[in-house]
């Protein structure tokens, strides 16, 4: 629900009192040290994810004879439906997927996509992977030290699972035409901004650990109908959830929002946005507002929680 505030009158009188008894209220209820929470157990997945059967198997680095050594030529002789499997070891960014398949890591801690320093100026690359096909899965990865994104995301009918993003310009930046993109089970860490979403529609974001960043999540451009649920959003410089520019419809459930520079916000027009059931950095037992903007130098907008959670959640 949003309310519009009239800056005269009565109802403007009537609206600030409201809001203020609301928010004197929550300070009133006991904190709890959401500083001790475990970040990690609110993700336990496994390491290795096991290879789809689908299509045949290429394999980069390892001893096999016939294993390629870089992860883009593999890429560049798969066909749609294959498995591209990538042993431990450091690799190099640049990578372009222009197929539909699955790109999977030994393992996530160890298998490391690195910012390409064969380049000479590694500010020209955008992003360490490139993905323009369709239904690819990527998983298994640290995905790190890039100066655009860690991964640029511009197709539908993607899953990004089970990775590590560190030190990123943007750790996953999706952008038009993006339809049915899920992000679950990352780590997104010390980035500008952890996932950033421009003209986005139908995708879902859960149960993601997204901390030390400068934005956490940041919708816009008309980023519409997006599922935020049960992530952990936690010590981002600025925000944890921006959401801007003629973003609307979309819903934010049940995510832990914690000692983030200001938990959300959002501005430009964007409107009927669902906020429920979220933990707001302590209990609540009074509807939690989000102080929104239309641009001007004011606060004239606010949503609301109608039922903020009482404790973090746990995964």
């Amino acid at each position: 629900m949003v309310v519009k505030v009239i800056n005269k009158g009565v109802l403007n009188v009537t609206l600030t009192i409201c809001i203020i008894g609301i928010l004197l209220a929550t300070t009133l209820v006991p904190v709890v040290d959401t500083h001790n929470i475990n970040t990690d157990s609110m993700s336990k997945i496994s390491n290795t994810t096991p290879i789809s059967s689908n299509g045949n198997t290429l394999y980069v680095g390892g001893n096999g004879p016939d294993n390629y050594t870089r992860i883009q030529d593999a890429i560049d002789n798969a066909s749609d439906g294959d498995t591209v499997y990538v042993y431990d070891g450091i690799y190099f960014g640049n990578i372009v997927i222009n197929v539909s398949i699955e790109l999977i890591g030994e393992n996530k801690n160890t298998t490391i996509i690195d910012e390409n320093t064969d380049i000479e100026d590694p500010q020209l690359v955008e992003a360490n992977i490139y993905i323009f096909a369709d239904s690819v899965n990527i998983s298994g990865f640290t995905i790190q030290n890039c100066y655009g994104c860690g991964i640029f995301l511009a197709s539908s009918h993607v899953t990004i699972t089970n990775n590590i993003f560190l030190n990123n310009t943007h750790g996953i930046h999706f952008y038009i035409p993006n339809l049915h993109v899920t992000i679950t089970n990352n780590s997104i860490a010390n980035n500008m901004n952890g996932i950033y979403c421009v003209s986005c529609t139908n995708n879902t974001i859960s149960r993601n650990i997204i901390k030390n960043n400068s934005w956490g999540i940041r919708i816009t451009q008309e980023s519409n109908n997006n599922g935020i649920f049960h992530n952990t959003i936690i010590s981002n410089s600025e925000y944890g959830i921006m959401i801007g520019w003629k973003s609307m419809d979309n819903t934010i459930r049940q995510n832990n929002l914690l000692n983030n520079g200001k938990q959300a916000y959002f501005r430009l027009l964007s409107y009927h946005n669902t906020w429920e059931k979220n933990y707001w950095d302590k209990p609540r037992m009074l509807p939690y507002p989000i102080i929104g903007s239309l641009g001007l130098s004011i606060p004239n907008w606010v949503n609301f929680d109608w039922h903020p959670a009482i404790e973090p959640f746990e995964w």
